[in-house]
């Protein structure tokens, strides 16, 4: 009964959204860009910030389906540190978009988004996306390094 009430409530937040808290929570992501920035900086990680709307569920798809995938949470943990703010949520303003989600991948040492993405994306296109900002992110700064 219990696993029944566990699995409907999965189901609805899935289906009518939650919080960007909530989605954090799931994912074990951090929910302070400063930190994770900071975090970033000292693990040399790419930061990848999930901007979302409350009661959205194209972005709680984005986080439970796709980001919430075994492959792609192993490949996040292991090589990104993970962000998911609220659209209200303090966080530099370069950073805004009109469309949820959105996704910016940042570079640790200057800050700066190299790649940015919105809407809901499956998981082969989300691995692609971390891929395609890591080479992204290798041809702008590998050189300072």
């Amino acid at each position: 009964m219990v696993r029944l009430f566990l699995l409907y409530m999965l189901a609805a937040s899935v289906l009518f959204g939650s919080s960007a808290r909530e989605e954090a929570q799931f994912l074990g992501a951090e929910t302070s860009f400063k930190t994770a920035l900071a975090k970033a900086k000292t693990q040399k990680k790419m930061l990848v910030m999930v901007v979302v709307k409350e009661n959205c569920r194209w972005c709680s798809k984005l986080v439970h389906r796709t980001m919430g995938d075994p492959d792609v949470k192993e490949v996040l943990e292991k090589n990104y540190v993970t962000l998911i703010l609220d659209r209200h949520d303090k966080y530099p303003k370069v950073f805004t978009e009109d469309f949820f989600p959105s996704v910016f991948y940042i570079d640790y040492s200057t800050g700066q988004s190299v790649y940015e993405n919105v809407g809901y994306i499956g998981k082969k296109c989300f691995l692609n996306d971390l891929r395609g900002a890591q080479k992204t992110r290798e041809s702008l700064y590998s050189k300072e390094q």
